[in-house]
């Protein structure tokens, strides 16, 4: 067994080894008594109630060493969650059924099995009836729950998902863009969809008001960047949606059946992406099963998978996912629509002579909408041609659907005229997006039409 262990590691096993009466795990390790005293630490666990497992109290507790301790001593394994648990409860009422390796498990729960010596153990003093009762040592509860909520937050998405497509379809949202907003049909070429397959790794449900929503793929991130396991490669999978466009058009030509199409793509490519994420927590083993250093044990996968107990709090629900998805889902239909109509935004500066009381008449009238800096005319190729814009079929049938739609059409301007410089073109800047301090509500470049500003 390793020697070489950091200062917080050494002061913490002593504690660790007298709480724990961990089975062999089935590596070489070799098999913990429970020792007949009872230590505790500076920052032993003295809440437990479902209100208590929060990041807050895992950092109060100091719950990182106990994990650090946990993996330095007992390795890791396959699905080292599940291994976690059957190594932390008790000898006597041992729960080996922990799994939260697939979507709809109904076994990603810990039943309550009460630690024989609760009673008499100083560590669970205030803990009885607790989740904390379940396990060897309290702390352990703190880090199955931080699984669980990881799981239950993957599994929400990967239903919300379907909810939100579901939902698009039914309320024929594709349908209503394509008719009011495309004056003739024609295919959408291949480079459109170059979206999808960043659209899928992480960004639907960023960018809404529901705090959970936007930070729970992003927690992600910060261990991929950590661990250096990035699941861009990945992606190579949903890459395979670009690649069939060119079966796709050969199948159908209107815009809408090409739109239903890629949506459908997106659910089963994005519910491959979570399936993968899910895959790297609770499938095979990608630590040494035994760690070598223990300085290396802050780097595993086991280990940052739940450092600081990050899931514990802001556990998204599936409805909040599925409303956010469906509106970004419903912003990159509506961007598809405008790209391949050749849509641009002209924006009048001229102050209007609205009549007292109704601001936006004139600029309505004009069929424009008003926005921050004056009236946004939307126009078929309408900065660089000229002519009559509806006789030239140069404007959508019903441009006010955008804004029936519930699209924010200041923000949707804004996006634009903030893409390269507003002169379109623009590449959708999803990295930057998924930065844990950014609370824009749409990625960068998301609506990349040309903008001009001008006085007519």
């Amino acid at each position: 067994m390793p020697t070489a262990i950091s200062v917080t590691l050494l002061a913490f096993l002593p504690i660790f080894a007298l709480s724990q009466s961990l089975k062999n795990n089935g590596i070489g390790h070799e098999l913990k008594s429970r020792q007949t005293f009872c230590s505790l630490g500076v920052n032993h666990v003295t809440a437990c109630g479902s209100g208590d497992l929060t990041t807050e109290n895992w950092n109060t507790f100091n719950i990182d060493a106990f994990l650090l301790g946990f993996i330095n001593q007992f390795g890791t394994s396959d699905n080292f969650p599940k291994f976690f648990v059957s190594q932390d409860t008790p000898t006597e009422n041992p729960f080996d059924g922990f799994d939260c390796s697939s979507f709809g498990s109904s076994s990603c729960s810990v039943p309550s099995l009460s630690n024989p010596d609760v009673g008499t153990d100083c560590a669970f003093d205030g803990l009885e009836s607790t989740f904390c009762a379940n396990f060897i040592a309290p702390e352990a509860a703190f880090v199955v729950q931080n699984y669980i909520n990881m799981w239950q937050g993957l599994q929400n998405h990967h239903d919300a998902i379907q909810d939100a497509a579901d939902a698009i379809t039914s309320s024929g949202f594709i349908d209503t863009m394509v008719k009011a907003l495309a004056p003739k049909k024609q295919p959408i070429a291949p480079a459109v969809f170059s979206l999808i397959a960043d659209i899928v790794t992480d960004i639907l449900p960023i960018g809404g008001e529901i705090k959970a929503a936007t930070t729970f793929m992003k927690k992600f991130r910060l261990i991929f960047n950590k661990t250096q396991s990035d699941l861009k490669d990945d992606s190579n999978d949903i890459v395979s949606i670009i690649q069939a466009n060119e079966a796709i058009d050969q199948e159908v030509t209107a815009t809408e059946d090409q739109l239903k199409q890629q949506l459908a793509n997106m659910v089963t490519g994005t519910q491959a992406r979570l399936q993968k994420i899910l895959d790297q927590v609770f499938g095979a083993n990608k630590d040494p099963q035994i760690i070598e250093n223990a300085a290396d044990v802050q780097n595993t996968y086991a280990f940052q998978n739940a450092e600081g107990g990050m899931f514990l709090d802001d556990v998204p629900q599936r409805s909040d996912l599925a409303a956010q998805m469906q509106k970004q889902l419903q912003n990159w239909i509506v961007s598809s629509v405008l790209t391949v109509m050749g849509y641009d935004v002209t924006v009048d500066l001229t102050e209007l002579a609205d009549p007292p009381g109704k601001p936006g008449t004139v600029c309505r009238a004009e069929n424009g909408f008003s926005v921050g800096r004056g009236c946004a005319l939307f126009r078929i190729n309408g900065i660089d041609g000229g002519g009559n814009v509806i006789e030239d079929a140069r404007m959508g049938n019903n441009i006010f659907a955008l804004q029936d739609a519930g699209l924010d059409i200041g923000a949707v301007v804004s996006n634009a005229e903030n893409c390269n410089g507003g002169n379109g073109g623009g590449v959708a800047d999803f990295e930057s997006f998924l930065a844990m301090d950014n609370t824009n509500a749409l990625p960068d470049c998301m609506f990349n039409f040309r903008v001009k500003a001008v006085a007519l």
